[in-house]
């Protein structure tokens, strides 16, 4: 059945309307890219897919040259402020169609957005379209393996047909339907051929587990620390990826980045 994009998409989220909790994702971008990119931003363009209210844009503006932001909610980019329109250049469009030439950017942000759109292996095609040679994608999204569906905190809702993943969300008084649509770690590694892929959960998890309470830090402590071979059985089950994804190219045109540090070297 084809889908459509939700309506007033960011009034759904409480995640979404929290300014502190978009700070913590950008400055969890921002760093990845800075760690593991180490090209030089200052003279790339960036694009950030699935923008919303440009909290994370404006955040990760000043890495950049040129930052652009686009989404599809008229709500969410409704709260874009004047003085964010100064530095940044937001359009409302669709990710699956981006309205941007072939090899123009150099960077993408794809943070928690492939499960929220219509047709994810299309948004990807256009990623994959508008970067330039070798270019980067900053990419976070959930994994269907993992055994709570994050959005509406229900154990195994990803896992059941549509239909009667409607009827658990209702009966819980989670919302009218279950519309994010997640993959396994395998299934998005096909869905992404035309990347290469460099996991950096681990590195991340060291950056963030100071700032973590409880079992929460304990657990982070555990995994940034363990032997690889358990990373990457566990990496299976991560209840949400971050990867930095590099375009595929002719091997005459050598790579502008140098990525360091990650779970698969």
């Amino acid at each position: 059945m084809k889908r459509n994009y939700q309506e007033n998409f960011f009034t759904l989220y409480t995640s979404f309307q929290s300014h502190d909790r978009r700070l913590e994702k950008g400055r969890k971008i921002h760093y990845t890219l800075t760690q593991f990119c180490k090209g030089g931003l200052q003279t790339k363009t960036c694009l950030d897919v699935g923008c919303s209210a440009g909290v994370i844009t404006s955040y990760l503006r000043p890495l950049f040259n040129k930052m652009i932001g686009l989404d599809y909610d008229p709500v969410g980019m409704g709260l874009i402020t004047p003085e964010q329109k100064k530095e940044v250049g937001f359009t409302r469009g669709d990710a699956m169609n981006l309205p941007f030439e072939d090899e123009s950017v150099d960077v993408v942000i794809c943070a928690q957005v492939y499960e929220h759109v219509p047709d994810d292996q299309r948004l990807f095609q256009e990623i994959e379209r508008v970067l330039k040679p070798s270019g980067i994608v900053f990419f976070s999204g959930p994994n269907k393996l993992f055994p709570i569906e994050l959005h509406h905190n229900l154990p195994f809702l990803q896992w059941l047909p549509p239909k009667w993943a409607n009827r658990y969300v209702k009966l819980l008084g989670k919302g009218n339907e279950f519309y994010e649509y997640s993959r396994t770690l395998g299934d998005l590694r096909k869905v992404l051929s035309g990347f290469d892929v460099y996991d950096v959960t681990v590195p991340v998890l060291r950056f963030f587990v100071h700032e973590r309470q409880g079992i929460k830090r304990l657990l982070y402590q555990i995994f940034a620390h363990a032997p690889r071979w358990i990373k990457h059985l566990v990496a299976w089950l991560t209840p949400n990826f971050n990867w930095i994804l590099v375009k595929k190219n002719d091997s005459s045109v050598p790579s502008r980045y140098t990525l360091v540090e990650t779970l698969d070297e």
